[in-house]
């Protein structure tokens, strides 16, 4: 499993919108430039957040984006899942079918375990803890 650029760059773009007061709406074109994201390339995590209800989005003359949720309730793990969707190390997690050797192999249970620890992990990062140290 590898975090991917996308992944970062939503991770760092919420960092900056949570540090600003609640309810603050961003441009995508602003937020781009502050935080040195290609524009195109945010415009697309922007509507994955969206996507997945971590941010609103608005149109018109005064649209934009915005945190739709408590930051403390918001995990590394919703924004990677936002973005990648669910993650998995090994096949054989989420698919059955993809090893008869599923249900007795130790390697699976490695996988299982490791993957468990790093969900549990990733849920352990919010927003507001994030933004705190930013």
């Amino acid at each position: 499993m590898k975090v991917t650029r996308a992944s970062d760059y939503a991770i760092r773009a919420l960092i900056h919108m949570a540090h600003k007061p609640t309810g603050t709406t961003f441009m995508r074109s602003e937020l781009a430039t502050e935080c040195d994201i290609p524009d195109s390339f945010l415009g697309k995590i922007l509507q994955n957040l969206a996507k997945s209800e971590i941010l609103s989005s608005e149109r018109g003359k005064k649209g934009g984006f915005k945190i739709s949720k408590d930051i403390a309730q918001i995990t590394v793990y919703d924004i990677i899942t936002a973005i990648e969707g669910e993650l998995s190390l090994n096949k054989c997690i989420f698919d059955d079918d993809f090893c008869n050797l599923v249900h007795s192999c130790t390697a699976h249970i490695m996988w299982t375990e490791i993957q468990d620890s790093l969900i549990k992990m990733l849920k352990s990062y919010t927003l507001a803890g994030l933004a705190e140290k930013y």
